[in-house]
C-alpha cells in the first residue's frame, strides 16, 4: 500500500530531525537519489507540512526523540490515521527505544543507519521502480 506519484513525479519524502548534520545528511542522500525531499526540526512542524501538502508525501522518515510534546512513536500514530497511505520509517540510536512501540504500521532501523538500508526501504516504499528513476541496487533480504 504504497504512496504513488503521479508519473514522471519524483515522490516527496519528509525527514523530522531536531539534529541539523543529521537531518541533512538523510536530505541530501534522498535528494541524491533522486527524491524531492522536504525537512521538518519537530513532529507539529511535519504534521502541518503534511496537512499542507495534501497527499503529496510518500513517506516520512522520523527520529523517534523529536522535541515538542509529539515524539516519532506518536507522530507515525497520527500519520497512521490520518494518512493512512503516506509509509513511516522511525530511527533512533537510543537502546530503550525499541520496534516493540510501534503500536501502528511503521517500520524502525537503529542509529547508527546505513545510507543502502534508508535508501532500499524509502525506494520500495515510495513505490519507486528502477526504471522509474536513480535509485541503488537492492541489497540484503530487509523489507519494510
Amino acid at each position: 500500500m504504497s504512496a504513488v506519484n503521479p508519473s514522471g513525479a519524483k515522490p516527496v519524502i519528509l525527514v523530522v530531525e531536531d539534529e541539523p548534520d543529521e537531518r541533512f545528511l538523510a536530505a541530501a542522500l534522498l535528494e541524491e537519489t533522486g527524491f524531492s525531499v522536504i525537512e521538518a526540526e519537530t513532529a507539529e512542524r511535519a504534521l502541518a507540512i503534511l496537512n499542507e501538502k495534501d497527499g503529496a508525501v510518500s513517506v516520512v522518515f522520523s527520529d523517534v526523540r523529536t522535541p515538542g510534546p509529539i515524539g516519532g512513536f506518536e507522530l507515525a500514530r497520527i500519520i497512521g490515521v490520518t494518512w493512512p497511505r503516506v509509509r513511516v520509517l522511525l530511527t533512533s540510536g537510543d537502546a530503550g527505544d525499541q520496534p516493540s512501540d510501534l503500536r501502528v504500521s511503521a517500520t524502525f532501523i537503529p542509529k547508527p543507519w546505513r545510507a543502502s538500508d534508508i535508501l532500499a526501504w524509502v525506494e520500495e516504499a515510495a513505490g519507486r521502480t528502477p526504471e522509474q528513476g536513480p535509485g541503488i541496487d537492492r541489497i540484503g533480504g530487509t523489507s519494510p
